[in-house]
């Protein structure tokens, strides 16, 4: 006769995994609960841009708090938020593109581009921290008129908020946390009549925003333009890049949420010159400072533009 197996051993088993489950010691659901409750969430509402390619300033200065709040530890995450309420580059977009530019790690913003008003922004972003998984609660980034009713619109899709108070606009001196002051290059520097950023970025992939390298190189061009070096800016992509948004489009977008004015700002339009030696040609009798890599460099003939210093920067 065959012996019955003990009841007492196997019932233990599924109860201990019950009891480990329940308690969120099973693998894997103590990490995400962790990482769920390390999440420090800053949302950036969105402000409708001046123009397609400009972020206003109440927009940077929403972004320059943003990064403050970002660097100081406060936040880890940040959710930028608003749709296309002026054409084909969203107002979430142009703050990626601005926080990215100051620094800020491009996997740290998250981005709602659905959004058309405040009451959307705390719709969508309610969808986007249920499907994470994460706790509402959140630092909401606008200015003071605008957050006690931005407050309520995430109170009620069930956030715990805290202000995160911007300037209506920024002063001059904000920017000095965001530009790169300390290089080579402006100690070098010689006053000229342009600063030219030149990006000869030629990847299968397109570019939604800037690389690390490029966001340093505008850091430096914003800085030359404070330090009053050159009072005009041009930048240049080579004629053909992927993607929807034009390289020297989001060079500019970048540039003006560093505190560089608009009307100071010429981003060649795609296709406007095949190659760079036909803008040096277009700014002959100029002196310029072009800011560009050790490969970008190398396009641009020294005869084509004697008056113009190259400046490597990686």
């Amino acid at each position: 006769m065959r012996a019955l197996p003990s009841p007492g051993r196997g019932a233990l088993i599924p109860a201990c995994l019950v009891a480990l489950a329940l308690a969120g010691a099973l693998p894997g659901a103590q990490s995400q609960k962790s990482a769920a409750t390390d999440v420090r969430v800053g949302i950036v509402l969105g402000n409708a841009p001046a123009a397609t390619d400009e972020p206003t300033a109440m927009q940077t200065a929403r972004c320059l708090k943003s990064f403050e709040l970002y660097k100081s530890g406060g936040v880890n995450k940040l959710l930028v938020t608003g749709g296309f309420t002026r054409d084909y580059i969203s107002e979430a977009r142009m703050m990626k593109i601005a926080l990215v530019t100051y620094g800020v790690a491009p996997d740290d913003v998250l981005e709602e581009e659905l959004a058309a008003t405040t009451i959307e922004n705390g719709v969508f972003a309610a969808r986007m921290f249920d499907a994470r998984g994460w706790p509402k609660t959140a630092t909401i980034v606008s200015q003071a008129f605008h957050l006690p009713r931005a407050g309520g619109n995430y109170k009620q899709q069930g956030f715990q908020v805290q202000d995160g108070v911007a300037a209506d606009a920024p002063a001059p001196g904000d920017f000095a946390a965001v530009v790169d002051s300390t290089h080579d290059v402006l100690a070098k520097a010689e006053p000229s009549d342009l600063i030219v950023v030149y990006e000869p970025y030629a990847s299968t992939d397109p570019m939604p925003w800037p690389t690390p390298q490029l966001a340093r190189r505008l850091r430096i061009a914003a800085a030359l333009y404070h330090r009053k070096i050159a009072p005009n800016v041009v930048l240049y992509n080579d004629r053909y890049t992927r993607g929807a948004v034009n390289l020297a489009t989001m060079m500019k977008i970048g540039l003006i949420s560093l505190g560089v004015p608009a009307a100071n700002v010429k981003a060649v339009a795609r296709g406007e010159y095949r190659r760079l030696v036909e803008v040096a040609k277009a700014y002959a009798g100029t002196s310029a400072i072009m800011v560009t890599t050790a490969t970008g460099g190398e396009a641009l003939a020294p005869d084509a533009a004697p008056k113009w210093k190259v400046v490597f920067v990686e």
